[in-house]
């Protein structure tokens, strides 16, 4: 059965029959098709061919009816929506409102998870039209998300939520195996774990454990020593921890201190040295850690330092027969 809409001069409430014909033209249709158009993805490219400027349409609804049930989406959902739609009429409006009530609620749940506010008004205007094409379609929280991925304006206002919740991992994660995430780079994971839909509804999206592999196959190149460790799921923080405590003492800071960024630990100079047998990058020992440590200035000025060279003086003074003051 095709979708037949009758015409309003409003473009909100439905008038009589929503199958009846008409030919004739105007500049608004009924919510309910419009709200279609606007949302599903296969239909946009409609929505974007009869829209004026002016926010008219420039074809007549039986001619936009022919296009909607031409397309491949009307195969698979147009029945679905007709059988929705006469339901309005056939248990009344009520019923209708209630349905479409129940999906605010849930898209309403949804999009406050994934990080948009509810108070903007644009948010809200385009997710009250949502809820309408989503009970319509029928369609699930997976579908709803990627619809509302889908819109630009939209996926833009996104702030906050599950997607900058995983980002903020994967930025605990970084740390753990040594760098500082970059607020350029940071976005970009957001990107990517939020993903793109296509034309025809599909997501394509990055998840943080694909990432985190990114994270360990790029760290393993630079430290091969530890690719093995990486792959069971140790950390560059983990197989670190004996240099780490090492200048932790003589530095007299706690490990919390630890930046990666350091001199004594950028590019691995303090867990990292290169055998000079095989030309290879090797784990350095902790006891060479330590002298990398001491030769450094910042340990001059430590208790450690003050002990350590107090002792020596005292040393050679008793060699000397001499005591000391």
């Amino acid at each position: 059965m095709a979708i037949r809409p009758t015409m309003t001069d409003g473009g909100g409430a439905i008038d009589g029959d929503p199958f009846a014909t008409s030919t004739k033209t105007t500049t608004s249709m009924t919510t309910w098709i419009v709200n279609l158009l606007k949302n599903v993805p296969e239909l946009k490219n409609i929505y974007d061919s009869v829209r004026n400027p002016d926010g008219s349409f420039n074809r007549t609804a039986d001619a936009i009816v022919d296009m909607i049930t031409s397309s491949s989406w009307y195969l698979d959902k147009g029945p679905t929506v007709a059988a929705n739609i006469a339901g309005r009429y056939k248990f009344g409006e009520k019923f209708y409102q209630d349905k479409i009530n129940q999906y605010k609620i849930t898209i309403s749940s949804l999009a406050t998870q994934i990080g948009l506010d509810l108070t903007d008004p644009g948010v809200a205007d385009y997710l009250e039209s949502l809820a309408e094409t989503s009970y319509l379609n029928a369609w699930d929280e997976d579908y709803i998300e990627n619809t509302i991925i889908g819109n630009k304006d939209i996926v833009g206002k996104i702030s906050g939520g599950v997607y900058e919740s995983a980002v903020q991992d994967l930025a605990e994660y970084g740390n753990l195996m040594g760098f500082t995430l970059s607020e350029k780079t940071i976005k970009d994971y957001q990107r990517r774990l939020i993903g793109e839909v296509t034309e025809g509804g599909l997501r394509t999206r990055a998840t943080t454990e694909q990432i985190k592999k990114e994270i360990r196959d790029k760290q393993s190149l630079l430290y091969p020593m530890f690719a093995d460790d990486f792959a069971v799921g140790r950390t560059l923080w983990d197989v670190t921890s004996s240099q780490r405590k090492v200048w932790a003492t003589l530095l007299e800071k706690s490990e919390d201190d630890h930046d990666w960024n350091d001199p004594l630990w950028k590019d691995g100079k303090i867990f990292t040295m290169t055998d000079e047998k095989t030309g290879k990058i090797v784990a350095r020992p902790a006891w060479d850690a330590e002298k990398l440590v001491k030769q450094t200035e910042e340990w001059q000025f430590t208790e450690n330092a003050t002990r350590l060279y107090e002792g020596y003086g005292i040393g050679i003074l008793n060699k000397f027969g001499m005591a000391a003051i």
